[in-house]
């Protein structure tokens, strides 16, 4: 064999045939750039050619021949995988060498190797004496290696992250190939990258399968480039959608393929169709609502009208497109009818939705104006950019109208058209805030009209209104501020220079009021007024002391004869009286507000021998003053009376003695109370169920209950007190008829009521003792009710000689201060449980 080491580049003469063969394979070696190597396993040297040195960096004098250099210089991640090639070699295991491993580079770099080598001397007993090898620098290969590496990666990721399967077709061998996405999409597990051709064809959607086969055989032919899209049905049968690429390659020297893509749109086509089925939606939306809707762009221009704009603004589509909105939409405020801006534009300048604050009304191209209401919203690209903006106008005419009407009638009465009572004290406080107190406030009471309304009915009362509204409007001045306050109640504010003027005033107001006739039903109806007047301009004066004030000098006209003026005088006069009786009736309202009522219990006791051994109360109430003093009933029930509060405390004192004291009563057999009935209550048609609901709620039996129906009651409400008189029995409870004998037919009332007891009227009780004629009455009221079968109760008993004539006239029970005087409810009751406790 040849020695490498004896090798020269150039033959010279006379070289011996085996010099030239060696010179021949050093200029090979040299011209490759190969590096060789050549061992003595043996010895342990090795030479390493010139080549090999320079391939590493190093001149040929330099690191020597020793046979384990090159495992000083091999990288560390390659040496073992190099020493076990050359032992696996020598052990016979493998027929040579061929592994590659990297190698320092004298400037600190790795080179990359392939290294082959054999044995290529043995001893006499065959063991390895010498091995000889070539080593050739991979570097670029490597690296080109390396960059191929990454770049598949690159393109792997790319397809993972699109879901891109890949396929090829063999025109020549037919073979079909799928790479891992491809049996992903199409949903037919792992196996390996060749598939039958029939798969794809069977996966096909049926009605997509024609179009997509035909789209693969075009390219076949023709050769340009498929771009389509189609349904496939995986196995499971869930239908997908798929978009497919296709190319035919040709490469000189391999046969034709047809390589192509696949990646699932499935989601962006199910989007695709949502997207669309939304724009459709908006698109109908946009078409059949009610409101106007307009687009622009940046510079204000319309873009986009919908039906409900053209109908709004009497202009077509076409023409509100391209038009400035200032120009399609002349807007005005509804109060000053100055011109008001684009909102549209503040909304782009403002980036952000603007709502109209001004009432708006759009002038439109008939003159016709209508309110609107318009919202604007500025229109962002992806960027952030604003594009435009959407303006909608909603049309709210008959909305604002209606809020017009709601808002007059919430402060005008509905009849007569003047400020309701609310609307008037708003005014009239307003008035009296101002520095200017000069005004009179009058009073106005219609006379005779209950008469009228009565008799003839509410709808000829109701014309009677509207002409005395009529005549106030024409007489009272215009700057005057004119209210109804109720029924026929009115009343006005109007300056007031002095008072003869104001007086004359509401004297030719009561005069134009006379003057008003109604012809109904054939006959001729008339009025009169009364009017009290009080003027404004002491500076502590409040509000409802105003009103009481004038009030109380209207009562004081009435009471002089009618159709007539009075002036509230402080200090003189009728008025000053009946102020005192209108802030007794404010007190009314405070105390029960403020919890200032009380409720306090009169016993009625036996003074003949009766069956009874029940203990009788009579409910009475009294009223604190807020300095904690109490204030009789003769001081405040008259004017609850008068003012009509009578339903309110009489329910009150019911609703409160059964709460506070019901439990009490049920827990014994003996006590039942007596509740007085006003003639305000009693022509309250829910005042039964009232009771009723009371009873229940707080347990007390009806059967515990008695009530007391005056006389004059009775007569005033007659059929009311029938019908209350009838429920009430029917529930258990009992009734008494009380004041009985103070009217001229009160024994006529037994022929109609069934009653339980009479009480008769304290002024015939006294003076019983000192007059034969009310003892002649009271015998005869205890002879009618004997033979009624009903009790009788004699009232107002303060002297010992009335009680033994009343015993002696046959008369059951007597209550008076002689028996006992009113107390506290709770007290009394107190009492009542000691007594029997001691009995």
């Amino acid at each position: 064999m040849t020695d490498v080491r004896n090798m020269r580049l150039h033959t010279r003469p006379n070289q011996s045939a085996d010099s030239a063969e060696a010179n021949r394979w050093s200029f090979a070696l040299e011209s490759a750039g190969l590096g060789v190597w050549d061992s003595n396993l043996v010895t342990g040297q090795c030479y390493y050619s010139s080549t090999w040195k320079r391939m590493l960096g190093y001149r040929e004098d330099e690191l020597g021949d020793s046979g384990d250099l090159w495992l000083t210089l091999i990288h560390p991640d390659d040496k073992q995988r190099a020493i076990e090639s050359g032992q696996r070699h020598i052990a016979g295991e493998i027929p040579q060498i061929e592994t590659e491993f990297r190698l320092r580079h004298k400037d600190g770099h790795w080179v990359w190797v392939l290294d082959r080598g054999r044995v290529v001397e043995w001893d006499a007993d065959g063991k390895p004496t010498r091995m000889i090898g070539v080593q050739t620098d991979i570097t670029d290969q490597k690296n080109a290696e390396h960059q191929l590496a990454l770049l598949n990666q690159r393109v792997e990721l790319a397809l993972d992250a699109g879901q891109i399967g890949l396929w090829h077709f063999n025109i020549e061998t037919e073979t079909v190939l799928w790479d891992r996405r491809m049996r992903e999409i199409f949903g037919i597990g792992s196996g390996t990258d060749e598939v039958p051709r029939a798969t794809w064809h069977r996966l096909l959607h049926p009605e997509d399968a024609a179009i997509a086969e035909q789209a693969v055989e075009a390219t076949f032919k023709t050769g340009i480039p498929m771009k389509t899209s189609y349904r496939i049905v995986k196995p499971d049968g869930e239908v997908r959608h798929v978009y497919a690429l296709a190319r035919l390659v040709k490469r000189e020297g391999m046969p034709e393929m047809l390589m192509g893509s696949i990646w699932d749109i499935t989601e962006q086509v199910h989007s695709a169709e949502a997207l669309a089925r939304e724009k459709d939606l908006y698109r109908v939306t946009l078409q059949s609502i009610g409101d106007a809707v307009l687009t622009t762009n940046v510079d204000d221009i319309i873009t986009f009208a919908n039906p409900a704009a053209e109908r709004l603004l009497l202009r077509s589509a076409s023409e509100l497109i391209g038009a400035p909105v200032s120009g399609a939409l002349h807007l005005v405020d509804e109060v000053s009818d100055h011109v008001l801006t684009s909102s549209t534009m503040r909304a782009m300048e403002n980036r952000s939705t603007v709502d109209r604050v001004e009432n708006a009304v759009v002038v439109r191209s008939d003159g016709e104006r209508r309110s609107i209401r318009d919202l604007a919203s500025p229109i962002f690209n992806t960027a952030g950019a604003v594009t435009g903006s959407v303006l909608v106008v909603q049309d709210v005419t008959n909305a604002r109208n209606l809020q017009r009407e709601l808002s007059h009638a919430a402060t005008h009465d509905t009849l007569t058209g003047l400020l309701n009572r609310r609307a008037f004290e708003v005014a009239t406080a307003s008035i009296l805030a101002s520095p200017d107190r000069r005004h009179a406030l009058l009073y106005i009471d219609l006379d005779r009209f209950k008469m009228v309304n009565d008799t003839l009915g509410h709808a000829a009362g109701d014309a009677l209104l509207k002409l005395a509204t009529a005549s106030m409007n024409s007489v009272l001045p215009h700057d005057a501020v004119i209210g109804r306050l109720g029924g026929d109640e009115f009343a006005a504010v109007l300056p007031s220079a002095n008072p003869e003027d104001t007086k004359a005033i509401a004297e030719r107001l009561i005069e134009e009021i006379r003057k008003v006739r109604l012809e109904w039903d054939g006959k001729l109806q008339e009025i009169g007024a009364s009017v009290g007047i009080a003027f404004l301009d002491d500076p502590n004066l409040t509000l409802n002391e105003a009103v009481a004030r004038a009030d109380a000098a209207c009562y004081a006209a009435k009471a002089e004869g009618r159709n007539r003026t009075a002036i509230y005088d402080e200090n003189t006069g009728a008025a000053k009286e009946n102020l005192a009786s209108v802030q007794a009736a404010s007190g009314i309202l405070e105390a029960l507000a403020e919890g200032r009522l009380e409720i306090y219990g009169q016993e009625i006791r036996e003074i003949s021998d009766t069956t009874e051994n029940t203990v009788y109360i009579e409910i009475l109430s009294r009223m604190r003053a807020p300095d904690g003093t109490l204030i009789a009933p003769a001081e405040f029930i008259p004017a609850a009376e008068r003012f009509g509060l009578m339903g309110i405390v009489d329910r009150w004192i019911i609703e409160h003695t059964l709460e506070l004291y019901g439990e009490r009563l049920m827990a014994t057999d003996k006590v039942a109370i007596a509740l007085n009935l006003s003639a305000n209550t009693i022509s309250d048609p829910t005042l039964w169920s009232f009771i009723k609901t009371t009873t229940e709620r707080t347990n007390v039996s009806p059967s515990r209950l008695i009530f007391e129906i005056t006389e004059t009651t009775a007569v005033n409400n007659y059929e009311a007190a029938e019908n209350f008189v009838k429920e009430a029995r029917a529930a258990g409870c009992r009734i008494s008829l009380d004041d009985f004998g103070a009217g001229l037919s009160s024994f006529g009332y037994l022929h109609h009521f069934d009653v339980d007891s009479i009480k008769i009227d304290g002024a015939f009780i006294e003076k019983l003792s000192n007059s034969r004629l009310n003892q002649a009455v009271v015998r005869s009221i205890g002879s009618v009710a004997r033979e009624l079968g009903v009790d009788v109760v004699a009232e107002h008993i303060e002297d010992t000689g009335a009680v033994g004539i009343l015993r002696s006239l046959g008369i059951g029970f007597g209550q008076g201060f002689l028996f006992h005087r009113p107390q506290p409810l709770g007290n009394l009751l107190q009492d009542l449980d000691v007594r029997e406790a001691n009995s």
